[in-house]
């Protein structure tokens, strides 16, 4: 993110992101779908306005949102709304000319994130 970029978000009063590998099967925050034993994820502590979270994120969202916040110069999102967030941005840049290719390169990561198994589903 640069200087001219401004999201409408408190900052927490602390912010612990961690890659562990999951021992049992958990839920993503961002997509609802399984994150399967032996799959790494994102499990973030944080804490606002004396409320303290943590968010479980799969592999996939967290690769989407790398990967936009590597594209777009003002990527603001909010645990939760990762999708919505993206959809956002990829809508405000799309006009350009690495719009497309961008928003071709999301579209195909959101496609692998909804065909991910849910929790409980057999496969």
């Amino acid at each position: 993110m640069n200087d001219s970029c401004f999201c409408d978000y408190d900052p927490a009063d602390f912010y612990c992101a961690t890659k562990p590998v999951a021992r049992k099967e958990h839920r993503c925050y961002e997509c609802g779908h399984a994150i399967s034993p032996g799959e790494t994820y994102e499990r973030v502590s944080a804490k606002w306005e004396g409320i303290v979270d943590v968010f479980k994120t799969c592999s996939r969202c967290t690769a989407l949102r790398e990967h936009l916040k590597a594209h777009a110069p003002c990527f603001c999102w909010a645990h939760g709304n990762l999708l919505g967030d993206a959809i956002d941005t990829w809508s405000d840049i799309a006009p350009g000319a690495e719009g497309s290719g961008l928003a071709f390169e999301l579209g195909r990561m959101a496609v692998a994130i909804k065909r991910s198994p849910m929790p409980g589903a057999r496969q």
